[in-house]
């Protein structure tokens, strides 16, 4: 497989490709904005991490950037995507169900975290799936690993929820009530697209429990690459 692609600084992708999810892209390309083809076809600007020469895809940052980005969207909003890459960002459900949709590639998500105080951590799941639109968009993964805690199995298997569109199990709406968008269950252990807040912290923020329960957190990624392909 062969493509011309180049990064742009701006945070734009620059030209057509024919592969499928970062992990295609030449070893040894700079991190930046491409178009890939997530259902083999349409191409789809994506922000990818080549940092480490694994071509991770990702579908989710937020960051200490002005200008700031509101999360707490529409449901159509997280279906096509929000924000800019050169910002905070969410990819969009419909090209992570598209992309991790396909029979043969099964994908890893790594979560990375970071505090006020420099300190960092991760989460790593395997078998990473979306179902699709018809079925909310609902989450599943396998095996934990890691050193942030695990806080993302409690939301496994849910659908995913906006202030438009509830699936969580609680009488009331997780989404309106704390601000975010999210696989909620009965509401949260984590909850990366919530509000973004530092001193004044409370439950409507950027929170993954396991690691610093009660606490904003200062940036999050989210991204995906294939551990088995054909």
């Amino acid at each position: 497989m062969t493509s011309e692609l180049t990064s742009a600084t701006d945070g734009t992708p620059q030209e057509d490709s024919i592969v499928r999810d970062c992990s295609d892209v030449p070893l040894g390309s700079p991190s930046g904005a491409y178009f890939i083809k997530p259902d083999g076809v349409t191409p789809t600007p994506a922000y990818c991490d080549m940092d480490d020469g694994e071509g991770w895809t990702v579908f989710q940052r937020r960051a200490d950037i002005t200008p700031r980005q509101d999360f707490f969207q529409d449901w159509e909003a997280y279906k096509w995507g929000l924000g800019v890459f050169v910002g905070e960002f969410w990819w969009g459900l419909h090209y992570l169900w598209q992309l991790t949709s396909q029979q043969d590639r099964e994908y890893e998500l790594r979560v990375d975290l970071w505090d006020w105080d420099g300190q960092t951590r991760y989460a790593t799941y395997q078998k990473f799936t979306i179902a699709s639109e018809a079925d909310g968009y609902r989450l599943d993964f396998t095996d934990y690993a890691g050193n942030a805690g695990d806080s993302l199995s409690y939301h496994n298997g849910m659908q995913f929820s906006t202030f438009d569109r509830d699936h969580d199990a609680w009488d009331e709406s997780c989404a309106a009530e704390w601000q975010g968008a999210w696989w909620y269950y009965y509401c949260y252990t984590s909850n990366l697209n919530g509000r973004y807040l530092s001193e004044s912290c409370d439950w409507t923020g950027i929170m993954w429990r396991e690691w610093r329960e009660e606490y904003c957190l200062n940036a999050t990624t989210m991204k995906i690459r294939p551990t088995k392909k054909a």
